[in-house]
């Protein structure tokens, strides 16, 4: 019998708000945050769209009178908005049994852009550049950056000196935020977007195991990058080599851009393997999550490089146990 099988949840009123109530906790506690969207995710596939989205507005509501109240800023209450859309769009997804490979792709992308196209509508409204933007950003957050200037001071950290000189200079601050932020952006979405989809997906499949679905947490664990896609990832890398050489300064940047964000997906193709490998080591239960999170931390660039040369290699075709005939 499959030990993963559990009875289907009792679908009770006050385990919905326990899901609402995780979800901003989650987000609250910042380390935990990228796990924030699941809760609303889960309480959607489960209990509907209706009573999803309503548990939504209820947690939106708690992080606006938190945000407002405690922090006396709105960012928290911005960053639970895109939990919320995050949240929404995933339970979504499931429910309609959309490929969750494509669907987080297209999603994904579309947010960006969206993102994207409203913050140039409100640089443009507003008359200045991105550089002016962002500088006035630091500006107000100036009791902030004192603070953690007073933390930096404090600590040992033989590269404080340079940070605390970027905090001492904002025009040096912004333009590293300028050339930092896009791909930490696209990586956070994307990441944000998996994790939640896994975890929604594979909730759903324990919980209620009853059902027959066409996907399961195994579409993004096969997730693969079209081969075409190397092509981009090589002219990205000549960009960031020799972009300077070949006259335009901001070749470099596009090219370390496009490297970091094309690198995410193919750490979720090389991660699928990677679990794949565990499992075929027959490696299982915590020993197996604590390997898990030491190599996400530890050695991304390595489950990343997997991926991509897996294109080649077809790295599965090894993890299959051959056995032999009495």
């Amino acid at each position: 019998m499959n030990s993963e099988v559990v009875q289907p949840p009792q679908l009770t009123t006050s385990r919905l708000l326990l899901l609402g109530a995780s979800s901003v906790i989650l987000c609250i506690s910042f380390i935990m945050s990228v796990f924030a969207p699941f809760p609303l995710a889960l309480g959607v596939v489960l209990y509907g769209r209706f009573k999803g989205i309503l548990t939504g507005i209820a947690g939106l509501a708690i992080s606006y009178a938190f945000a407002k109240l405690a922090y006396q800023d709105l960012t928290l209450f911005g960053f639970y908005a895109c939990v919320f859309v995050f949240g929404i769009a995933i339970g979504e997804i499931v429910l309609r049994g959309i490929a969750p490979v494509k669907a987080m792709v297209a999603f994904g992308l579309v947010f960006i852009a969206t993102v994207s196209g409203l913050f140039a509508l409100t640089i443009r409204s507003q008359g200045i550049s991105i550089e002016q933007f962002t500088i006035k950003q630091i500006e107000a957050s100036s009791e902030k950056i004192a603070e953690q200037k007073e933390v930096i001071e404090k600590s040992a950290d033989k590269d404080s000196l340079q940070v605390l000189q970027l905090l001492d200079n904002p025009t040096l601050l912004a333009a590293e935020l300028m050339e930092i932020f896009p791909s930490y952006f696209f990586m956070g979405v994307f990441l944000m977007l998996w994790f939640n989809m896994f975890l929604t997906l594979k909730s759903r499949r324990l919980l209620l195991s009853g059902h027959d679905y066409k996907f399961s947490e195994r579409s993004l664990l096969n997730f693969k990058v079209p081969f075409p896609v190397v092509f981009l990832l090589v002219i990205a890398l000549v960009m960031a080599i020799w972009g300077n050489d070949l006259g335009y300064g901001s070749f470099e940047f596009i090219g370390i851009t496009v490297i970091k964000c094309l690198g995410l997906f193919y750490f979720f193709q090389g991660f699928g393997i990677f679990s794949d490998f565990l499992s075929f080591l027959g490696i299982i239960g915590f020993f197996r999550t604590l390997i898990v999170m030491l190599v996400i931390f530890m050695a991304n660039y390595l489950i990343a490089a997997a991926g991509l040369f897996d294109n080649w290699l077809d790295f599965r075709k090894y993890f299959v146990k051959r056995h032999t005939e009495d």
